[in-house]
């Protein structure tokens, strides 16, 4: 067995290590420039959806009654007194059914566009059965002539229009006092029901027109709940406390369907309006399909194994065509592979992904191919560093397209890399790669020109 020697070629595999953990610093750098453009992307999305009001949520509709609420107190000379107290019974309806028409549409800030969205629903509601003998109210205590129809939103800035709202044949009129106190919602719509008899039942229907950005919250709070969407919108991401019954996505647009029992939510058929309640909604997402930022993120992660190999390659080629390689050298090449990402990152703010990361590719690639053609003096290593490289850039592409396939492929390429490399290396002696590289070792005195290492040499005058 041959002993060890701790050669020249040991050093350069030592300062190869060194600058890949170096190149550790920019590329931090570089996550740290995406985050900062994702900030101002946000900031611009918010600047832009706030005046619309922001995420649409329509929160859903209660009838409350008020009644009268007696409470004995004693006074300082002990007296019995009885203090009337006007409260209200919240009622939800037997069915609710809301069909959404929506209408996205982009608006731009700077260089960030956000998708914003008109619509319209068309609401169906029915009420019966206001039992106030599970609370222990009398009729006489009732004031219906005081109930008020209550509809909920998350921001009344997603109001275009006034809504209107039919209850029985009758349109209702807006109530001029508000009952915020009483609401069981975020931002509420009040409606008075005088002259509405609610010893029958009551059927309600109306058209909502509302605006709002990137996604919209419905919140089912009936016994029974039918939600419909329509839109035009290719991209939309289904999310919340229930997924739709049926969907159908195409290039199109998409429709989607919901039917949700009251029993799966957390409000009851009526309650009194001191309780409340922690309530979830569905969500439905107008998103654009893996944006830009998130798709260089995601190419950042991977960038110091697309940077070993380029340096593998080069290293493979220094051993194979005997001319020795500066570390300096690594160094450009490396460069030139991190830059990369900053060309991604910044090019593609400005035009699509697909294209920018063609642009990217190509360009490093044939860097690569002219400078390290001029260094071994051959076009074939050239030829061989920039395949190698551009392949890289093939193999990533192909793993930001599959996300879900993600750790699968680039565990399987990695695999396939490690392979390649002990397959071509099989036959090279290590104990022996340090007299090779130096050959001056043997007896010979080589002096290239432009040789990196002589250039130290150059520089200093002889005494």
């Amino acid at each position: 067995m041959k002993d060890f020697d701790f050669s020249n070629s040991s050093i350069k595999f030592g300062l190869i290590i060194l600058l890949i953990l170096l190149f550790l610093i920019p590329i931090s750098l570089i996550k740290n420039l995406i985050r900062d453009r994702r900030f101002y992307q946000e900031e611009a999305i918010s600047s832009i959806i706030e005046p619309l009001g922001g995420e649409s949520e329509i929160q859903g509709m209660v009838i409350a009654v008020p009644y009268k609420s007696y409470k004995e107190y004693v006074d300082s000379k002990d007296k019995t007194h009885i203090e009337i107290e006007t409260k209200y019974a919240i009622f939800a309806p037997d069915t609710y059914k809301a069909d959404f028409s929506v209408y996205p549409y982009y608006l731009t800030r700077g260089i960030f566009k956000v998708p914003v969205f008109n619509g319209n629903i068309d609401i169906n509601a029915e009420f019966s059965n206001f039992d106030f003998s599970y609370f222990g109210i009398e009729s006489k205590d009732i004031i219906e002539k005081d109930a008020v129809l209550i509809l909920g939103f998350s921001n009344t800035k997603n109001l275009t229009a006034q809504p209107k709202i039919i209850m029985n044949d009758k349109n209702l009129a807006l109530s001029p006092i508000k009952y915020d106190s009483i609401s069981p919602f975020q931002t509420s719509v009040y409606y008075t029901l005088s002259g509405i008899n609610m010893k029958e039942k009551m059927l309600l229907n109306g058209k909502i027109d509302f605006q709002g950005g990137e996604s919209i919250k419905i919140r089912p709070i009936a016994t029974d709940n039918y939600f419909t969407m329509q839109s035009d919108w290719t991209s939309p991401s289904f999310s919340g406390g229930w997924l739709p019954k049926e969907r159908n996505i195409s290039d199109k647009g998409f429709s989607a369907a919901w039917s949700i029992a009251g029993l799966s939510t957390v409000y009851p058929k009526s309650w009194l309006s001191e309780n409340k309640f922690t309530p979830e909604s569905l969500k439905v997402s107008f998103i654009i399909p893996v944006d830009t930022y998130k798709k260089t993120e995601r190419s950042v992660k991977y960038a110091l194994l697309f940077l070993i190999i380029p340096f593998i390659a080069l290293l493979i080629s220094e051993i194979f065509s005997k001319i020795k390689i500066h570390p300096v050298q690594y160094c450009l090449i490396g460069f030139a592979d991190v830059i990369f990402y900053l060309l991604l990152l910044s090019i593609s703010e400005h035009i699509p992904f697909d294209f920018t990361y063609l642009i990217c590719a190509v360009c490093v690639s044939l860097s690569t191919l002219f400078y390290a053609t001029a260094i071994f003096k051959k076009i074939k290593w050239g030829g061989l560093l920039s395949g190698v490289q551009f392949i890289s850039y093939i193999f990533l592409y192909g793993t930001l397209q599959a996300e879900d396939y993600a750790l699968l492929i680039g565990s399987i390429g990695l695999f396939i890399v490690v392979i390649l490399l002990m397959f071509i290396t099989r036959k090279i002696d290590w104990y022996e790669l340090g007299n090779e590289l130096m050959p001056e070792k043997k007896g010979k005195n080589i002096k290239k020109e432009s040789d990196p290492y002589q250039l130290g040499k150059e520089l200093v005058p002889e005494k």
